[in-house]
């Protein structure tokens, strides 16, 4: 009986390979050990690479058809799983009788007796499923995710040569010609793994091995209590056979797996050791040298990156492709799109590609005619393409285009050369008045007759007129106010703060309400006297977010952006901005941003000037507390946080709070504190999140839940009713609930990310240190890949809620000083002079270098 063992890889996993295989021939010297290398040859690595292996199989020696084509049809992972069934075939025809697959980053920890006595026993086929038992988790991993990945993990799989086995992988292999994708979840295929979910319908031999020791890995930790040993590791109470550490990082010791969040390696002290552990032999089989090797597959022969887009093309649209796709596509994606009138062939194969894939760009930009195309093409160009993963050898091309457009190509409408003219124009006003200081020289030289027509003439072209082209009204001086005045959100109360900032410098200003896209109670009608139907000032402001502008501009009508300075106010709660926004933006003549941290997400993502206004907080004076009205518990230490159900969960961050209060508090209900919890809004996981919050409630009588929406005067209230205001948030865009907190003199507890850095520091609050994680697709609006946002310090917000609960002095003097800075920085005259010192500076653009010389 011959048996043996493989596993799959390209180069820059090697040190998990030789790790795996290095660990299971501890266990199994009997085994043949087979390495198949997902990846071009490489000189610098040959056998004596990787000692723990008998033998090795690259791709270019397997039975596949079109081999090239193949390793253009599929990313790595795709093209590492797609190949499983053929090895699985050529060693079956090499003669061995038994054969274990396993995925590189699996560690065995003894001998898998269990799986050679199901052999023993007759089993042809043996599966491990993700788990064993139901996972109503509301996060995932949980039932619903396996249920779209598969019942079944194929990190494992081991098989019997049989003619039943041999049919089944012919079937398999088939499949994966072609279907092998990780990107049709939807359509009920994801890689080579969904596809097993019929297997043991299709062979009657198949066993599946439901031992909680075998493929214990994050998806399963649920149900699964892993206990360090003298010898090695428990799990269930028997010893471990595998660890499946899918998603694990080497050099990142923080992390368990970067496919989820739930579980740390910190988590238990036996998960601690057992990362640990797994870390030291990653670094001790080459991960330095490894992982940094490029794939041999990832480029086009002119050394391009190979974006996705153009994998996902080729395969779906163009294949069967005649000649070498590695040398030959680049010159195809670049062709023109099929599409009318494509003006100068702006959008090219690639870039409608991109457009067919994404029902937002759709939205945006129908490219049903000349003006949307160029649009589009701008968008491109301007970082869609780069956010989506597209080289720049590609945007080249459409910029080229784009830039022959601008010299009057004879297919552009009339209407199209106004459009780029206009953005020529001023993008060329805005770089002069970035570089009047260092360019005095050069106005010296110029006559100031000569120099006031050059610069009104720059200024008519990109803002050519001080009417409404639409009711042909004059536009006057001062800021219309353009959102949702009424709306009792964050944006809503955004926008009447800074009403009343503005109305602090004596600016003239008035409000249009455009609230159709708002869900939310509008029952603020603060700004009602100041409602026009239409803008009438020389300068707009659009306070809603980046993702609702597009639709403002729309739904408050044509012309509304003509000869207006145009100005958005965004919050956003990420390091990056989303490029679909960028056709909006582009509209704006600038972006005020409400803190730093938003400052610099637009900054790295746009070309418009971005300003940093800050938020106003202003509360009312006489505002009592009232602690029977919200059955806040007397004489406690009351710990308040809030939130909105509908500003996502996952970056409000609600279970931190009650983990930070259980560690601080859950083992002494002696103590006299509170946590009071005031929710509103919906979201899909709010029963769940609920649920569990009143669990607490009833077995802690200190913990207080309100879900209902309040009026502004019932939040301050409440905030003025408690001690302590708490946020564990993943990420703010400001923090409303902090800074109010802060203005009302109480101490504050924030983690030390995003927006609410602005005010809350060491002088101000506790600031919560806190590691970076990466955002799921599921978890906030707007994905894109690379998003960072915090982990918060759980321990240490316990610790410090803890010393605040024995410490009333350090609270109160923490809270004096929070609420002198806030009145300093936050007030409304504070913000209304730097708003009328910018309104100054757009007002004086055509005179600001008149009048210097």
């Amino acid at each position: 009986m011959r048996n043996a063992f493989f596993t799959i890889s390209s180069w820059n996993y090697l040190h998990y390979s030789r790790t795996l295989a290095s660990s299971f021939a501890r266990h199994h010297p009997d085994f043949s050990r087979i390495l198949a290398i997902a990846d071009t040859p490489r000189n610098d690595l040959q056998q004596g690479a990787f000692p723990e292996f008998d033998a090795h199989i690259f791709f270019g020696e397997l039975d596949l058809p079109d081999r090239r084509s193949f390793s253009f049809r599929y990313d790595v992972m795709e093209l590492n799983t797609a190949i499983k069934p053929t090895v699985f075939r050529r060693l079956f025809a090499e003669g061995f009788d038994r054969v274990i697959y396993l995925d590189p980053d699996i560690f065995a920890y003894r001998r898998f007796d269990e799986i050679l006595r199901a052999f023993d026993e007759g089993a042809t086929s043996i599966l491990t499923p993700h788990s064993l038992a139901p996972n109503l988790h509301s996060e995932g991993p949980n039932d619903l995710t396996f249920m779209q990945s598969g019942i079944y993990n194929l990190g494992f799989l081991a098989l019997a040569r049989t003619s039943e086995t041999s049919a089944l992988l012919e079937w398999w292999e088939s499949r994966l010609q072609s279907e092998c994708v990780a990107d049709r979840l939807s359509d009920g295929i994801f890689v080579d793994q969904k596809f097993m979910d019929l297997w043991p319908a299709y062979c009657p031999g198949t066993h599946i091995l439901r031992d909680p020791a075998y493929n214990v890995a994050y998806w399963n930790l649920d149900t699964r209590t892993i206990k360090a040993t003298n010898e090695n590791y428990e799990v269930n109470g028997a010893p471990l056979a595998f660890f499946h550490f899918s998603g694990i990082t080497p050099g990142d010791r923080g992390v368990l797996s970067k496919h989820q969040q739930r579980w740390k390696p910190t988590s238990t002290e036996a998960l601690a050791s057992l990362t640990a552990g797994y870390h030291d032999q990653l670094e001790g089989f080459g991960a330095s040298s490894f992982s940094s090797v490029p794939y041999g597959f990832g480029t086009f022969s002119d050394g391009t990156k190979i974006p996705k887009l153009a994998r996902i093309l080729f395969r779906e649209k163009l294949e069967p492709f005649e000649g070498d796709p590695f040398t030959l596509m680049p010159d195809h994606l670049d062709r023109p799109a099929g599409i009318k009138p494509n003006p100068g062939g702006v959008v090219t194969q690639l870039a409608h590609a991109l457009w067919t894939t994404r029902r937002d760009l759709q939205s945006y930009f129908p490219l049903q005619e000349g003006k949307s195309q160029i649009n589009y093409a701008d968008w491109y160009i301007a970082g869609g393409a780069t956010s989506a993963g597209i080289p720049a050898r590609f945007t080249q091309t459409v910029a080229k285009r784009i830039r022959q457009l601008g010299h009057g190509t004879a297919d552009v409408s009339g209407t199209e050369k106004s459009v780029i003219a206009t953005r020529i124009a001023r993008r060329a006003y805005r770089t002069l008045m970035k570089a009047q200081p260092h360019i005095r020289w050069l106005y010296r030289m110029v006559p100031p007759a000569k120099r006031k027509q050059f610069l009104d003439a720059m200024f008519r072209h990109a803002w050519p007129a001080n009417f409404d082209t639409i009711s042909k009204a004059p536009v006057g001086p001062g800021m219309s106010l353009i959102g949702y005045p009424f709306s009792e959100t964050g944006v809503g109360e955004a926008m009447r703060s800074l009403a009343r900032s503005v109305d602090s410098a004596n600016i003239t200003y008035d409000v249009t309400n455009f609230d159709e896209q708002v869900l939310s109670s509008r029952r603020d009608r603060a700004l009602t006297s100041h409602i026009v139907v239409r803008p009438s000032k020389m300068v707009n402001v659009f306070c809603v977010n980046a993702d609702m502008l597009g639709s403002t501009i729309h739904g408050i009508g044509g012309g509304v952006l003509q000869n207006r300075y145009n100005i958005v106010r965004p919050f956003w709660e990420l390091p990056s901005i989303h490029p679909q926004w960028l056709n909006s933006l582009r509209q704006m003549d600038e972006i005020w941003a409400p803190t730093a941290f938003v400052r610099d997400a637009f900054m790295a993502g746009t070309d418009r000037p971005v300003v940093h206004i800050p938020v106003a907080i202003s509360v009312p004076p006489d505002i009592e507390a009232s602690r029977e009205r919200f059955k806040v518990p007397k004489n406690s230490t009351a710990f308040l946080f809030a939130f909105d159900f509908s500003s996502y969960p996952d970056r409000k961050n609600p279970n931190a709070v009650l983990q930070a209060y259980l560690r601080a508090f859950g083992d002494d209900r002696n103590r006299r504190v509170s946590l009071v919890i005031k929710t509103m809004g919906n979201s899909p996981h709010k029963r769940t999140i609920l649920n569990s919050i009143r669990s607490l409630a009833q077995t802690d009588n200190r913990v207080v839940l309100i879900d209902e929406v309040l009026t502004r005067t019932e939040t301050y209230c409440l905030t003025k009713s408690c001690d302590v205001f708490v946020s564990l948030h993943r990420s703010e865009g400001f923090g409303l609930g902090i800074a109010e907190a802060m203005a009302m003199g109480k101490a504050v507890i924030a983690t030390d990310f995003s927006g609410s850095k602005d005010f809350v520091g060491t002088q101000t609050g506790f600031p919560i240190p806190y590691r970076l994680i990466g955002v799921e697709p599921d978890q906030y609006p707007y994905f894109i890949e690379g998003q960072k946002w915090a982990d918060p310090d759980i321990d240490e917000a316990a610790r410090v809620m803890a010393q605040l609960a024995d410490n009333v002095e350090v609270m109160a003097a923490m809270g004096e000083r929070a609420r002198k800075y806030m009145a300093a920085v936050h007030s409304p005259e504070a913000v209304g002079k730097a708003i009328a010192s910018r309104l100054q500076d757009i007002q004086g653009y055509r005179n600001s270098i008149l009048d210097t010389y």
